[in-house]
């Protein structure tokens, strides 16, 4: 008893070992502020607590049940499961046109007061939703730095990273070069496809919601099954407690976790390329 038990010690020290060297070689930038390294973000604090409790649990049901896969499985499991549940990758881009949509209108109420497009951008960040705070606020300072405005617009375009963003990087470059009261009706163009865009990626996205639904219900069947059966039938499974027999575990448990991440890539959005760049991929 007193060797496996030295045995499995000896496997989750090496597990923390080699998870300390990965976190400790990453490079942690220097902030003017401070001048002092970044300190472990809460979620990498509660990822660590996460691997070290899945690497106990491990240990323990290797000594209590003799199947010793559960020592490296639990801690990879608990390490990569985030990234195989399939998951939606469209919720931050349709509140980020959203928010596009408000300011857009928002831009041409100011441009209907007669203000210059400069300054109508500069005044309505102050007015921006949270999504694009930031893109908008740099799009501002730009302009106040004294940027040219094509070249501000070219790089909010790029800060956007979306064709939807880039039609109306497109309008406000043309109302650059063609100043007019027109700017605000096209603005406003703009704004009702900006509104299209959200509601048909808000569709697709809920279509899309039904299968990776139905993934993760199949999932959790076939787990919650399988621990059934290892505890209700341990004489089925028998034959897995063998060192051949868990090579095999391993394996079907590698291939169903691959499954799961072809899945998760399955779903994912693809990135429709872009109109003043030329751009594309996949989230």
């Amino acid at each position: 008893m007193m060797l496996p038990f030295l045995a499995a010690l000896c496997a989750i020290a090496l597990i923390l070992g080699l998870w300390l060297l990965v976190t400790g070689t990453i490079p942690a930038p220097i902030t003017e502020k401070t001048k002092h390294p970044r300190r472990l973000t809460p979620a990498q604090r509660r990822r660590g607590a996460t691997i070290l409790a899945a690497t106990a649990l491990g240990g323990a049901l290797w000594l209590v049940t003799g199947y010793f896969v559960a020592l490296p499985a639990l801690p990879a499991i608990a390490l990569l499961l985030p990234h195989l549940l399939p998951r939606s990758s469209e919720k931050a881009p349709i509140e980020r046109l959203n928010a596009l949509e408000e300011w857009t209108r928002s831009l041409s109420a100011v441009l209907g007061a007669q203000a210059g497009l400069e300054g109508a951008i500069i005044t309505s960040r102050t007015s921006v939703g949270d999504p694009i705070k930031r893109d908008v606020s740099r799009l501002a300072a730009r302009l106040q730095a004294g940027v040219p405005t094509k070249a501000a617009l070219e790089s909010f375009a790029d800060d956007l990273d979306d064709p939807t963003g880039d039609v109306l990087a497109g309008s406000l470059l043309l109302g650059s070069f063609r100043r007019g009261p027109g700017l605000a009706k096209v603005l406003d163009g703009a704004a009702e496809m900006i509104s299209d865009d959200v509601a048909a990626r808000r569709e697709i996205e809920a279509d899309r919601a039904k299968p990776r639904a139905n993934a993760r219900i199949i999932t959790v069947i076939a787990v919650v099954v399988l621990l059934l059966l290892f505890v209700a039938n341990p004489t089925y499974v028998e034959p897995y407690k063998t060192l051949f027999g868990q090579v095999i575990l391993s394996t079907l448990t590698a291939m169903f976790l691959a499954s799961l991440w072809w899945m998760n890539i399955a779903s994912r959005s693809p990135k429709n390329r872009r109109i003043l760049r030329t751009t594309g991929g996949t989230r």
